[in-house]
């Protein structure tokens, strides 16, 4: 027979323990991670932070219209503010962004090959011959840019656009690079420049930029700071019938 111990009658009225906020948390209470992202941003009463708000809205209505325009599903813009990013366009696969990621597959590949002699995979020595759809690279392009280009035509100037100066780098060096894959850097600025002229003119039209500033105003007032792309397709404001087909000549 077990001889009786102190503790066995300490055990007969210990509580058991309850987590404290304090505490580091137990099994019982498990720590909740912190969300991802916030919305409403913090301080959204402060006029700097709708300022700020606001640009990136247009940012990225500007990317959502035109990827629209040429055709390039979009799932959901949101502006929902993360640690690394305020707002964010997410678009669906085209034969341009397949194929980049295989570009970049293949480089990180060939990087792991210090030794090899042109440091790059056999299939990556020709670039260009990666993309079969051209028209699907340059409506990419002109989407990569519209976000800079709409924040400048509402607000006079934008701020970076970092991650897409980098995307659009990338598309660049897939489509016009050359054996190793470089472009230099004056031909990538000529060729931003040209496709932000070109992404300009689209956005000038009154029913483009209509769509653009209808995007923008209903992302701020969403509920959950998200639009699907169905909601988005919604607002765009109706274009003039056709003009009649011309009369068959005799």
């Amino acid at each position: 027979m077990r001889r009786f111990q102190l503790t066995d009658l300490f055990d007969k009225f210990r509580r058991p323990k309850t987590p404290r906020a304090e505490h580091p948390a137990t099994p019982v209470q498990p720590p909740r991670p912190p969300p991802d992202e916030l919305w409403p941003w913090p301080h959204i009463d402060r006029e700097i932070v709708k300022s700020k708000q606001a640009v990136v809205a247009f940012h990225e209505a500007g990317h959502a219209v035109v990827s629209r325009y040429f055709g390039i599903v979009v799932e959901r813009l949101s502006i929902r503010l993360r640690s690394n990013s305020a707002g964010r366009v997410t678009t669906g696969p085209t034969p341009a962004s397949l194929q980049t990621k295989r570009y970049m597959a293949l480089r990180e590949v060939a990087d792991r090959l210090p030794n090899r002699p042109t440091r790059m995979a056999t299939d990556w020595k020709h670039p260009r011959q990666l993309f079969d759809d051209e028209s699907s690279f340059h409506a990419q392009l002109h989407a990569t840019v519209a976000g800079m280009v709409a924040e400048e035509m509402r607000f006079k100037a934008h701020s970076g656009g970092t991650s897409d100066l980098r995307t659009f780098h990338i598309l660049v060096s897939c489509w016009y690079g050359r054996v190793s894959g470089f472009v230099s850097g004056s031909s990538i600025v000529l060729l931003r420049n040209r496709y932000s002229n070109t992404c300009r003119e689209l956005l000038s039209k009154p029913e483009i930029w209509g769509w653009v500033e209808a995007v923008a105003e209903a992302v701020i007032k969403s509920k959950n700071g998200v639009l699907t792309g169905d909601e988005i397709d919604s607002l765009r404001p109706h274009s003039p019938p056709p003009p009649p087909p011309l009369p068959e000549a005799a």
